[in-house]
């Protein structure tokens, strides 16, 4: 059965990676809600922009 939810690995630096824990929990948030928001942000930024472009 398919889940709603999936897991992505990323690889990035060790200092990004303690800086956004360090500011994750400072905020008192998931890291996985803020990736989460920030992936839709990029993807639909991405789609306004192939959509620009099929316009021209």
């Amino acid at each position: 059965m398919a889940k709603p939810e999936d897991t992505v690995k990323l690889i990035i630096g060790k200092e990004l990676k303690i800086r956004f824990k360090s500011l994750c929990v400072q905020a008192e948030t998931d890291m996985s809600s803020v990736a989460k928001d920030l992936i839709a942000q990029w993807c639909q930024e991405q789609e306004k922009k192939l959509e620009q472009q099929k316009k021209k």
